[in-house]
């Protein structure tokens, strides 16, 4: 008997680009980094969160977290902490069939495959590489065929429900039976997994439901009340104010003026004369602060992907909703058909001028001007108590900013550090003086040039903080004297590359903590 068997090609091919493997004894954190390859991350101890995209989910054991290219991710973890990270590349697409959170049918298996890639993650030979990348398909397997990694994540189902139908009565025992667990567990379940009760999640929904009725409708509040599941009118006013620390009629009138921004910095400057966009760029890693302080109250939220990845579909999508001003710049405004739109007020931000300058030029357009006034005689006040502090401490003290992005660095800086940092408080420049745009530096000549202080800003991307984490363990970047002596301040580019008043102020905040405070610094 011959037989021959014939099989068709695999559409899954997976292949490991390295492994981190990160171990601390309390805790750790990584800001929002961007993915150009896909991640399996999986917590072998800890407790804490992960944050993939929009995403807040509590770290289990009995979990994996996938990440594809375009996805951004954050860690806040805490107590004993063992985290292993895979970065591979993949052919074919299983992911169009997997969530992001994948429920282990066991974890044993996982710990050994882990124990196993890490043995083997600096191979001597090609042979070793093989097995390697095997070890790493067999893992993978294990993921896809879990039992428990299906489509259909139980608890997931319920808090989508209540998405969709937080206008209705909801009972816990309801969602425990979507969830398939008793009402106790599924309580504690699900604050375990998004860090907030199911009871203060439905809130927050209809919360944000509630105030874009209010900005984008003529609605009354007992039609809102009726439309977010509050039958009681007078409760639902109760509710709100205790919510928002104003009434539905008041947060209305505050929102009167349909007003929307076409780029972060122009936010910055609202929000300085109190007033709050109707529809701005929002994204958790290109604008955190203003994501994690605002985005419930900013009904229409634009892409801030990339900062302007997205400009032409934002602009489109700001005809669509008809704001009665928009706040913007020649080149963005370009993208806008005024001829539709005839109502609708177009003001032109002078990017050629000082932050100072548009924040007053803007609050005279918004009749604004006594809280303009007011604002920068606070903010001056504050800048100049602050620069008095620095004198005395930094006055012969020597600052590089830098920045760190794949396998280079560069010296940086942005108008915001150079107006601010260098001129208006006085700080002295390492390499004389500090330019706006960037210059390559290799790693020798910051040797040479040797720093009191560097401050550094590490692009949050794999390659990135892959090539880090080989530098500080090197030589030549233990010579520089703000290296030995500890005084390398890790910084973000918010707010240090906005310009606005908020960014302006925020700065001297970062400044205060890091310097006068003396922060611990964070090389992550």
């Amino acid at each position: 008997m011959h037989e021959i068997k014939q099989f068709e090609r695999s559409v899954y091919s997976f292949t490991l680009k390295w492994l981190e493997w990160i171990r601390k004894d309390n805790h750790y954190r990584l800001r929002f980094t961007w993915c150009n390859h896909y991640l399996l991350l999986y917590m072998a101890k800890g407790e804490g969160f992960i944050y993939i995209n929009e995403d807040k989910i509590a770290v289990n054991q009995e979990e994996v977290y996938l990440c594809k290219p375009g996805d951004t991710y954050a860690l806040h973890l805490t107590s004993e902490i063992e985290l292993y990270v895979f970065h591979f590349d993949m052919l074919g697409e299983p992911w169009q069939r997997m969530h992001p959170i994948v429920r282990l049918q066991a974890i044993e298996p996982v710990w050994s495959y882990c124990n196993q890639l890490s043995s083997l993650s600096q191979p001597n030979n090609e042979l070793e590489n093989f097995r390697m990348q095997i070890v790493f398909q067999d893992l993978f397997y294990f993921i896809l065929s879990s039992e428990k990694g299906a489509p259909e994540n139980r608890l997931l189902e319920a808090k989508r429900y209540m998405d969709l139908y937080y206008d209705k009565t909801i009972q816990i025992e309801h969602l425990a039976r979507i969830a398939q667990v008793s009402e106790h567990y599924f309580v504690d379940l699900f604050t375990k997994q998004y860090g907030v009760s199911p009871i203060k999640y439905l809130h927050q929904q209809r919360l944000a439901e509630a105030k874009r009725l209010l900005i984008q409708s003529d609605a009354r509040s007992r039609d809102i009340a009726k439309k977010i599941g509050i039958g009681d009118e007078y409760y639902f006013s109760r509710w709100f104010k205790k919510k928002t620390g104003m009434s539905p009629s008041v947060f209305r009138s505050n929102h009167k003026t349909y007003i929307a921004v076409s780029q972060r910095d122009y936010m910055g400057q609202l929000l300085a004369l109190d007033i709050i966009p109707y529809a701005a760029p929002l994204h958790p890693k290109w604008t955190p602060y203003y994501y994690e302080h605002f985005r419930t109250d900013i009904p229409v939220q634009l892409s801030a992907y990339k900062i302007d990845k997205h400009l032409r579909s934002n602009m489109e999508k700001l005809q669509q909703y008809r704001p009665e001003i928009i706040i913007t710049n020649q080149y963005d405004s370009s993208h806008l058909d005024k001829k539709h739109n005839t109502n609708m007020q177009v003001f032109c931000i002078q990017e050629d001028t000082t932050w100072r300058m548009q924040l007053e030029e803007l609050a005279t357009f918004l009749n604004k001007k006594d809280r303009a006034e007011k604002w920068l005689n606070r903010f001056d006040r504050k800048k100049l108590q602050l620069k008095e502090e620095l004198q005395s401490r930094y006055s012969d003290a020597s600052f590089l900013f830098l920045r760190k992005f794949k396998h280079s660095f560069y010296l940086t800086s942005s108008r915001s550090v150079s107006e601010l940092f260098f001129e208006e408080l006085g700080m002295r420049s390492a390499y004389g003086k500090q330019p706006v745009h960037d210059q390559e530096l290799k790693l020798e000549e910051i040797v040479k040039i040797n720093p009191d202080h560097i401050m550094l800003m590490v692009c949050q991307e794999q390659e990135t903080l892959y090539d880090w984490k080989q530098i500080q363990q090197s030589l030549d970047w233990m010579k520089i004297k703000a290296v030995h002596e500890g005084q390398v301040h890790c910084i973000a580019t918010d707010p240090w590359f906005e310009y606005s008043a908020v960014a302006h102020e925020r700065i001297l905040q970062k400044v205060r903590k890091i310097l006068i405070e003396f922060c611990p610094n964070n090389h992550q």
